[in-house]
């Protein structure tokens, strides 16, 4: 027997205001895509509780466990448990379970219990506080727009400044240099092969044999755009950032300072942003439209469902990628987002350079870095960034070459672009990584970087000096 004081009209009173896609109005979706988006969420749901309780298949125990399922999930959907109790310590959670999904699964289901436990000791009083409670963050969910859109660091400043030459620097985060412990171990013909005949084509001077300091990004970063080579300087000229979608703000910037008008193309991990001299910034947006690389699922699933999972709930997480598993979606999100969108990069900062508006662009882009994504033809693959986590070695070398490769495909066709358009020359262009692939932790995987230079006045060159990856750029830079 059920509780007879809870029918089926508060039940689905509950459930609309538990399951209610509150995110709808945090994004930038057309009122078809919200109508679409609440009728999803909600009328299975309302259909499926339709049966249960006309049918009664439930006895009062699990009646009690089913309500506090959609308590939790109204709980975790308006406030995010996974962003507010998972993420703070997922390294320690990877540590302990090896798969970071499971301990979401477990608080979900704990809080569940409690819930559970409290249903039966409060009865109707507690089914009432707790639906004061999830009216409460619903409410405050709808007006709350901390998760909107519009949040994401995007802005462009009016410049009537035009500059006969522009300095672009482009880092591609997780990049094997090419003496590196995953070139050694490529199969012919090498990604390294590859890079030196890119090098060749556009008269570039490169370096064979460089090192970060760091294998961390944030590190790296930090030392790289202050001319140091005390990876400590992260400490304080990077802090916590209160926006959102963005992890550290950078509060110092030595190579910026050399600029007058400065356009920035960044991801959520580093604001570069903050500096008056700036005139232009593009975080990467998965609330815009791109035009994606062939073989990415670009569906109405794949946007609604990557959109939900920035809410930062445990539920979302799940859907999102169980429905990757199953190849019915892809994310637009990052990391995966930079890959799928890759050459809208270059026409951004193709058109940037034609403008003659910046003296500096700088490019820091989460390109060729895991999760993989790149097939053979450069295409993308959704399903390779699935199950990366547990490739072999081997496996993991032979894709980053892939990655590596295809990156420099693409920079090809930007460079080529340039050159039939007549701006080539008009660009210092500087192309690096941060760090190594990381596939190893050992130093000649976690260091060796990429390090190329190229003007309207540098033949090809090849540099076995060894080197280090923050005092060349110092030397090529300051």
């Amino acid at each position: 027997m059920v509780i007879n004081y809870i029918d089926i009209k508060k039940v689905n009173l509950l459930i609309i205001i538990s399951f209610f896609p509150n995110f709808i109005f945090r994004s930038n979706l057309n009122l078809n895509e919200i109508i679409y988006t609440i009728i999803i969420f909600i009328i299975p749901v309302l259909l499926i509780n339709y049966l249960i309780m006309k049918k009664k298949y439930l006895n009062n125990f699990f009646f009690i466990f089913y309500i506090s399922l959609i308590i939790i999930y109204g709980v975790d959907n308006h406030l995010g448990l996974w962003n507010g109790l998972i993420l703070p310590f997922k390294h320690d959670f990877i540590d302990f379970f090896g798969i970071l999904y499971i301990p979401g699964i477990i608080l979900f289901f704990i809080l569940s219990l409690l819930t559970s436990y409290l249903f039966l000791i409060g009865r109707e009083k507690f089914y009432k506080i707790i639906l004061v409670f999830l009216s409460t963050i619903f409410i405050f969910g709808i007006i709350d727009q901390t998760k909107s859109f519009n949040g994401i660091i995007s802005f462009k400043k009016d410049t009537d400044k035009e500059f006969i030459n522009t300095d672009v620097v482009m880092v591609f985060d997780e990049m094997a240099g090419i003496n590196s412990f995953e070139s050694s171990n490529d199969v012919a013909p090498t990604a390294s092969d590859y890079i030196k005949d890119f090098f060749k084509k556009y008269n570039f001077e490169f370096y064979t044999d460089v090192e970060s300091l760091s294998r961390n990004t944030a590190a790296s970063m930090s030392a790289l755009v202050n001319f140091s080579e005390d990876i400590t300087i992260r400490e304080k000229v990077l802090k916590k950032s209160p926006n959102y979608f963005t992890e550290y703000e950078l509060t110092k910037n030595s190579l910026f300072k050399k600029y007058k008008n400065v356009s920035i193309y960044q991801n959520t991990h580093i604001d570069f942003c903050n500096f008056e001299n700036i005139s232009k910034c593009e975080s990467y947006n998965p609330f815009l439209e791109k035009k994606y690389l062939k073989g990415f699922k670009n569906t109405y699933f794949t946007k609604i469902i990557s959109i939900w999972k920035l809410n930062g709930s445990i539920s979302s997480i799940l859907v999102w990628r169980s429905l990757r598993q199953l190849r019915l979606i892809d994310s637009i999100l990052e990391p995966e987002g930079h890959k799928i969108s890759f050459p809208n990069l270059f026409h951004a900062v193709k058109k940037d350079i034609i403008s003659k508006k910046y003296d500096l662009i700088f490019v820091h882009t989460l390109v060729p870095h895991r999760p993989y994504g790149f097939d053979n033809k450069c295409n993308y693959d959704g399903s390779l960034s699935l199950t990366n986590r547990y490739f072999s070695i081997a496996k993991m070398i032979k894709q980053h070459n892939i990655e590596r490769k295809c990156t420099f495909f693409y920079l090809d066709i930007f460079l080529k672009g340039l050159t039939d358009n007549n701006s080539i020359d008009s660009i210092n262009l500087t192309i690096l990584s941060d760090h190594g692939s990381r596939i190893q932790r050992t130093k000649d995987s976690d260091l060796p970087s990429i390090f190329g230079f190229r003007n309207n006045q540098t033949a090809y060159k090849e540099i076995k000096e060894k080197k280090i990856l923050h005092s060349l750029f110092t030397e090529h830079l300051k």
